[in-house]
């Protein structure tokens, strides 16, 4: 044999052995387990992730994470920056929120996390690996699913009133609140406001408006803290001229009038109504709805 191919072979095999070593006495760490709380579209979770270390050392690794996250595109996101050690007081302390530096893992368990989230439902899988100097150590894969949102079975509506009296008319100021009594939300509750004249049967006033209700929750109708929903002023002579300003749902009448004030609101094929008499005519100073 030629010495120049002998050199070759040597060569050859000295690389050979140099990778079997290289790789063969590497960190053992491993994925020890994997595992998520349910969330639901929109909402942040955590993907907690137990990494094992058989080694009887400490030893740094990096983790790579696919389709942490995924937008209304369905376009995957990498978590690059969103990484929680379980060491971590703070999880939103820029020392450890970070893929940039390494995760000290020490002799056994060594829990961590990761942030996920995506806007629709469905299922994702999240590929793990365990990186040490450009090393696969290991890898695998976690199933999430992401149900979709929970519809509010049933909203109601109520408008209830203040009537103030003054020399020339009387001023109704209306308040209205979509309450949600049970589990679910709605981020597109469409909400029709109406007026007509009970004597002419007339339309007088009509506006909408969307609102968004969560579980267990009552949310008023009026735009502005300090200002009513709507406001109807029964004047016994001259209007007032007011404006009623920021109101948007005004109507101004004159003494003999009577309007029906109607509520309806909309979501998922759903609705509800309320209405209300504004003078009241005998009824109560306020009104609740019946789901329809």
């Amino acid at each position: 044999m030629r010495k120049g191919t002998l050199i070759c072979v040597l060569v050859f095999f000295l690389i050979l052995l140099l990778g079997i070593f290289w790789y063969g006495t590497g960190p053992d760490v491993h994925i020890a387990d994997m595992s998520a709380a349910p969330i639901g579209v929109q909402e942040s979770g955590q993907l907690d992730i137990v990494l094992r270390n058989n080694g009887t050392g400490p030893v740094d690794v990096w983790l790579e994470v696919e389709n942490t996250f995924v937008d209304s595109d369905g376009v995957a996101h990498h978590n690059s920056g969103l990484l929680i050690p379980s060491d971590s007081g703070d999880p939103w302390d820029t020392e450890f929120v970070s893929h940039e530096k390494p995760i000290h893992l020490l002799p056994g368990n060594n829990s961590v996390g990761v942030w996920i989230g995506y806007y629709l439902p469905g299922e994702y899988p999240v590929k793990v690996k365990v990186v040490e100097n450009s090393r696969t150590l290991d890898e695998d894969t976690y199933l999430v699913e992401i149900l979709p949102p929970e519809i509010p079975r049933d909203l109601y509506l109520k408008l209830e009133y203040e009537m103030e009296r003054r020399n020339t008319s009387d001023i109704y100021r209306i308040y209205g609140y979509l309450i949600n009594k049970g589990l679910g939300s709605e981020k597109n509750v469409s909400t029709n406001f109406t007026v007509i004249n009970e004597k002419t049967g007339d339309l007088v006033f009509t506006s909408s408006e969307i609102y968004g209700v969560g579980e267990y929750d009552k949310t008023p109708l009026w735009t502005w803290s300090d200002y009513p929903y709507a406001v109807v002023e029964i004047a016994y002579g001259e209007p007032s001229g007011e404006s009623y300003m920021p109101v948007q749902n005004a109507v101004v009448g004159k003494s003999g009038d009577r309007f029906r004030i109607n509520v309806t609101s909309t979501w998922q094929n759903r609705s509800v109504s309320a209405e209300l008499l504004v003078p009241p005519g005998g009824k109560g100073g306020d009104a609740y709805d019946k789901a329809v």
